[in-house]
């Protein structure tokens, strides 16, 4: 018998890229979330703006588009005051709204492939790179640090959870208390770039891990 090893099993891959399964899979894995809707109601959404204030929208799922014989990325924005007026769309189809964490103290990029994790501080250094920083790969620094044992644990578990031998993991860290809230894992992210500008061996991790025992 020949044993195959994925990172990760497409079936996995499929299920992690649906963003509402993957965030309540983050709480149930004991990593904080902001607060989240998922509706087409404006008056839900107006509801929501109420009582947790500034608002981003991001896809439901992969955000790369494909029409007009291209692709494109679909960014994370923030939501205008003006905006909440009409709504114009939101009807239509499901979208995903989040609580707009802010301040921050600076945002978190954790790579982990397997048991090992290469968790990188990302400084924004412009206000479009402060709401979505691939927006802005120009003004970022990146600064290689460690992370608390609870969110360590905590994407253990959600690797669990999910099936996953790979994950990117988004995270912001409050500037009060160092408190780390996980924005959301991406099952596919990229990570050659953030290896090449901190000098990490992400790509050695990945080859281990495909051809261990």
């Amino acid at each position: 018998m020949v044993v195959v090893r994925w990172v990760s099993h497409p079936s996995a891959l499929a299920d992690a890229a649906y963003k509402p399964w993957q965030l309540t899979l983050l709480k149930r894995a004991g990593l904080a979330v902001p607060p989240t809707l998922v509706t087409n109601d404006p008056d839900a959404v107006r509801g929501f703006a109420a009582t947790f204030g500034d608002l981003i929208v991001k896809p439901l799922a992969e955000s790369v588009v494909y029409e007009s014989g291209g692709e494109a990325l679909v960014y994370t924005r923030r939501v205008a005051p003006n905006e909440l007026e009409s709504l114009d769309g939101v009807e239509l189809t499901a979208h995903l709204f989040q609580q707009f964490v802010w301040p921050k103290q600076f945002e978190a990029r954790v790579t982990a492939v397997g048991d090992r994790l290469f968790p990188v501080a990302i400084h924004a250094g412009s206000e479009k790179a402060q709401v979505d920083w691939r927006t802005d790969y120009d003004s970022l620094r990146y600064e290689v640090i460690d992370i608390p044992d609870r969110v360590r644990a905590g994407i253990a578990r959600y690797l669990e959870l999910a099936g996953l031998a790979f994950s990117a993991f988004d995270f912001v860290i409050s500037p009060d208390d160092g408190a780390w809230a996980c924005l959301e894992a991406n099952a596919i992210g990229a990570w050659g770039w953030i290896a090449e500008e901190c000098g990490l061996p992400i790509a050695a991790a990945i080859a281990e891990e495909l051809t261990k025992e």
